[in-house]
């Protein structure tokens, strides 16, 4: 396989790390170009192919989140303490917006559609473990003025949602819904609905807890 340098994994558990090709993801519709920025690579592990999640701490790389064909996950080098997924291309800016997604396939989706130039962040484990990143990262993420939570359509997005909108300033978290047949951006991106997905974030309506409603809605 063709192989590029990493200059910035961390020297401690660069042993543990490996290395692949940055290129298009014609399946997803995911560009080279999105890969570059994100430093989302395809490789081999063991002898199978995979695609390589870089995870970042301090400007380094210091653990990876593989993903074979199969939708099998495995991880390398230190998964503890990294940063959200991304996040090292927006550090300490704060800003308007920024998107939240439960995966890294959907999180370069969305980074795509707004020319990469919109913050756009995903956390490390799925949907479960949500709640966890996001409050440890959470400081970061109250920097913005809008919280975009786009979490798949599915029960446990959803229930997620609910887990993490809790955890920020009042008012500020809004919430992506996605069209019927359709749990994520990427499946939309594959259906070429690449015009329906901007308004997703556009339309997003602030997370409300059961009961309680805005003063412009009594």
């Amino acid at each position: 396989d063709k192989r590029i340098n990493q200059p910035y994994m961390d020297k401690k558990v660069s042993k543990d790390l490996i290395t692949g090709e940055i290129r298009a993801l014609k399946k997803r519709k995911i560009t080279e170009e999105t890969c570059r920025k994100f430093n989302y690579q395809v490789g081999r592990y063991q002898g199978r192919p995979v695609q390589i999640a870089n995870y970042y701490k301090d400007g380094m790389i210091t653990g990876q989140k593989l993903r074979t064909p199969g939708k099998e996950f495995k991880t390398l080098g230190d998964m503890k303490t990294l940063e959200l997924f991304g996040q090292h291309l927006w550090r300490n800016k704060g800003g308007k917006r920024i998107i939240i997604t439960e995966g890294e396939i959907d999180c370069l989706t969305f980074a795509q559609v707004f020319n990469l130039n919109w913050p756009v962040v995903s956390v490390p484990h799925g949907a479960q473990s949500a709640k966890k990143y996001i409050k440890r990262h959470l400081e970061f993420l109250e920097g913005y003025d809008e919280i975009v939570l786009a979490f798949d359509g599915d029960t446990e997005g959803k229930k997620a949602v609910d887990e993490c909108a809790l955890l920020f300033t009042p008012g500020k978290v809004k919430v992506v819904s996605y069209p019927e047949g359709h749990k994520d951006a990427n499946s939309m991106l594959q259906a070429g609905l690449i015009d329906k997905i901007a308004p997703l974030v556009f339309n997003a309506k602030t997370y409300r807890p059961d009961g309680i409603l805005e003063g412009n809605d009594l």
